[in-house]
């Protein structure tokens, strides 16, 4: 990971992950939140790929593929993606 580059705050991190989740997804954002899984809302692991390089993109560093697959909810992968992301001033 690209240390230091990780400057968004968690809820902006969070509003992108959903949005684009909705996306993919082809659902209202509404339907999207923190207890969402993937496969709740029809995606698969090619959609988590899109995601985490879409999230890579949005930070600047690298992103586990594998982190929207390990944890069952997209809030326990955010959780995990801002735990792990160098963050100077994080704010969860």
């Amino acid at each position: 990971m690209n240390e230091g580059r990780m400057t968004m705050k968690i809820e902006e991190l969070q509003a992108l992950i959903f949005a684009r989740t909705a996306e993919l997804a082809d659902v209202g954002s509404g339907e999207i939140g923190p207890d969402t899984t993937l496969e709740r809302v029809g995606l698969d692991s090619s959609d988590a790929v899109i995601l985490a390089m879409e999230v890579e993109q949005l930070i600047g560093g690298e992103v586990d593929v594998g982190i929207f697959l390990r944890f069952e909810t997209l809030g326990e992968a955010l959780q995990e993606l801002f735990r792990v992301l160098p963050q100077p001033n994080a704010t969860v």
